[in-house]
């Protein structure tokens, strides 16, 4: 009797305990990078599709299928190139259950670096009934646009949140930066783009001269377009660019200025305003040092890169963007910046007004970045 009072007991108190069930996070979607194709060296080749899967996984809204699984499953040493058929490519990959399917090429560059190289890409969103892939084209002048053109790529799938460096761009307005911002002179030149010329137009191995017309642009090209006064104000010069779909799937649209020469040490400050129906907007502040070039003249060499972090569509608005540029390199010394103005991922027409560039004091911070490297050294003696 006293046994089976005991038990009872023990039952209702069992029943009473409330059940704990562990629930797991959702699992993320899942994106396949697969094996680049092209004439790349295989390293580098590698390094880039590397590049691309962790900058997935820094972001967190995808998981990226690991290397050594994509490897795997092309393992019967087939290149997937191009020309790679989806059906084809998720027979592949279909038990790993992707949401997202990347493939493509690179091409040129040398046997250690991305330097001279183009990245082809397809981005297939698999969870998009009857989607088509996305041509996604980025040219690596050097090894420093590797992160950006990485970063960009990954911007073209769904989901995907803008790219943010706190460290690089932070605005750090004190009294004195207040102060040299309200009174330093604008060193972009044609910043308010009441003139012509001082900006060129960029698309692949195109470049021309912006300058003012009556009317918007034809697609793929900018010009300076005088927007029609509203009341009390005066007519309002900007610059104007055009993207088609295949050029802002692609390469995307830039503005680039002419040269501002700086000093050593200081810090710079940008900001300018952006009206856009479609293209994201995404502006970099390029540094540059001199250098040679292939005859042994002087040249204008590229060392230093920043960037305010891109933003889309403005819902008919006008927007301020400001951020702080901290110019240095770890070898060489950043003589001069230009401002690029670059759009991109979506067709449609934006305009940029009010580009200013000024001198806030010492420089604030320098940024690190993998991949700006210190070149290699001589030894003493060694010619």
């Amino acid at each position: 009797m006293v046994r089976s009072t005991v038990v009872l007991l023990a039952i209702l108190l069992l029943s009473s305990v409330p059940t704990v069930v562990a629930t797991a996070e959702p699992a993320k979607p899942r994106i396949a990078v697969f094996p680049l194709a092209g004439d790349a060296a295989a390293d580098v080749r590698e390094k880039v599709g590397f590049s691309i899967r962790s900058k997935f996984a820094t972001d967190g809204t995808y998981e990226s299928i690991d290397g050594v699984t994509m490897a795997e499953a092309v393992a019967d040493g087939a290149a997937v190139t191009l020309a790679a058929r989806p059906e084809d490519l998720r027979r592949l990959i279909d038990h790993e259950k992707p949401a997202v399917l990347i493939w493509g090429e690179l091409v040129g560059g040398t046997p250690t670096s991305v330097a001279g190289a183009t990245i082809r890409l397809k981005v297939l969103d698999l969870r998009q009934a009857g989607a088509q892939p996305t041509d996604v084209v980025k040219k690596l002048a050097d090894p420093t646009d590797l992160r950006f053109a990485v970063e960009e790529i990954v911007q073209t799938v769904a989901g995907v949140g803008p790219i943010r460096r706190p460290n690089e761009n932070e605005v750090i307005d004190d009294e004195t930066s207040k102060a040299l911002w309200t009174t330093n002179p604008n060193l972009i030149a044609n910043g308010d783009f009441s003139g012509g010329g001082e900006w060129h137009a960029i698309l692949e191995a195109r470049k021309d001269r912006v300058e003012p017309a009556k009317a918007l642009p034809a697609a793929d090209r900018a010009n300076i377009h005088t927007l029609a006064p509203g009341k009390d104000e005066k007519p309002n010069p900007v610059l104007a660019m055009v993207l088609s779909r295949n050029a802002a799937e692609s390469t995307g649209l830039a503005c680039l200025s002419s040269p501002i020469a700086i000093k050593p040490g200081r810090r710079y400050r940008i900001s300018f305003r952006y009206k856009s129906d479609g293209p994201t907007a995404h502006v970099f502040v390029k540094g540059y040092t001199t250098g040679e070039d292939l005859k042994g003249g002087k040249a204008e060499r590229e060392c230093f890169r920043t960037q305010v972090p891109p933003a889309g569509p403005t819902d008919g608005q006008w927007r301020t963007a400001v951020a702080d540029i901290n110019p240095h390199h770890p070898a060489f010394a950043v003589e001069s910046l230009r401002v690029d103005l670059y759009a991109y991922l979506s067709p449609g027409t934006i305009l940029w007004d009010d580009v200013v560039v000024k001198d806030v004091g010492p420089l604030a911070s320098k940024g690190k970045d993998d991949a700006i490297e210190k070149p290699p050294t001589r030894p003493t003696g060694v010619k």
